[in-house]
């Protein structure tokens, strides 16, 4: 997960670990920050890549439209999947989302249940039905 606001993040974390599937789940504050944690990943041999990342947009250091613009020019991770959470329900911000790679952009809500709902939804999605895809 890529977030700067550690009360989502810890929100989001108690939501996926309470997932009928096991799930690591780790963290970085800014798009920079990200970026260089899958670099790290992709030369060691002994990880693998996220399954999916989760991407806030407004960071500071590095914003996400940035981190994806980043993310998708490296070949290593062209075909990575994003989910974007965000507040914005901004159709411009969306659409840019999209444009600069997203894979998907879904809008947090302020309830716990309804994030509940919204996380459980995007982990059945992407760890049980989605085929994975992996670049050699």
């Amino acid at each position: 997960m890529v977030e700067d606001d550690i009360d989502d993040v810890h929100i989001i974390k108690r939501i996926v670990n309470k997932a009928p599937i096991r799930i690591r789940f780790e963290t970085c504050s800014n798009g920079k920050d990200a970026l260089k944690y899958l670099n790290e990943l992709q030369s060691s041999a002994s990880e693998k890549l996220p399954d999916l990342i989760l991407l806030d947009l407004n960071m500071p250091i590095m914003d996400g439209h940035t981190f994806l613009k980043e993310l998708r020019k490296n070949d290593h991770f062209a075909s990575q999947p994003v989910c974007v959470l965000t507040t914005s329900n901004d159709d411009v911000i969306v659409k840019n989302a999209y444009n600069d790679g997203a894979n998907a952009v879904v809008s947090k809500v302020d309830s716990l249940e309804g994030m509940s709902t919204i996380i459980n939804t995007i982990v059945s999605f992407w760890f049980q039905t989605a085929q994975s895809y992996y670049l050699d």
